[in-house]
């Protein structure tokens, strides 16, 4: 009996070290798992304070974002109507611009053509040779004269012709002037109109990739 109970002590104390070393070791498992729950919490106290900034920051951007794509959009929609307001008031300039022009072209081409009318008039009554006067009854058995030729033109018709030639040819020359001013006038309010047109395509492009953003 006495043999056997320091077998007995010595299977406890070997036990109770077991034991013992088992229990530091659990306390020490259970202070790093403290340590780590610790600094997990702390570090999900940052993280949602840092979650909680990154929304309030992509809240104001959003704001921004749709302050700024109103401001655009009231510029462009301000834009369009002063264009669309321009370019009509382009387009009604340019058609009295051509009815006066198209007055004045019919106007200035009446009075040329009335002028032509008077000229050609002129010249054709210049051009007339003179009817030779009937011979008298009495002087039939006489022989027949020679056929006289055209008189020749006194130096003053002759004059005369010269200055009407010379004013047809400058009524021609005034309706091709007009008429081409009025093809000038045609290409020039045609140019007007593109060039109004072309800044309303342009600033059409940023609404679409305001859109888009």
């Amino acid at each position: 009996m006495n043999s056997e109970l320091p077998q007995d002590v010595l299977v406890l104390l070997i036990g109770l070290s077991i034991v013992a070393a088992l229990f530091l070791l659990s306390l020490v498992r259970t202070f790093r798992l403290l340590r780590a729950n610790h600094r997990m919490e702390v570090e999900i106290a940052r993280m949602e304070k840092q979650s909680v900034l990154q929304q309030m920051e992509v809240t104001s951007v959003h704001h921004d974002a749709m302050s700024w794509r109103a401001k655009t959009q009231r510029q462009f929609d301000a834009l369009r109507s002063e264009l669309s307001h321009r370019l009509l008031q382009v387009d009604q300039g340019g058609a009295n611009a051509l009815k006066e022009m198209d007055a004045v072209h019919q106007q200035t081409l009446a009075v040329a053509l009335a002028k032509i009318s008077e000229l050609e008039a002129a010249l054709a009554a210049q051009s007339k040779p003179a009817t030779p006067a009937l011979p008298p009854p009495f002087t039939a058995a006489l022989p027949k004269p020679p056929p006289a030729s055209l008189p020749p033109l006194p130096a003053k018709d002759t004059l005369r012709i010269q200055s009407l030639e010379s004013e047809l040819a400058a009524a021609k020359a005034e309706i091709a002037s007009t008429r081409q001013q009025n093809s000038v006038l045609q290409r020039a309010l045609l140019l007007a109109r593109r060039r109004a047109t072309v800044p309303a395509m342009r600033k059409s492009t940023p609404r679409g990739s305001v859109r888009s953003a």
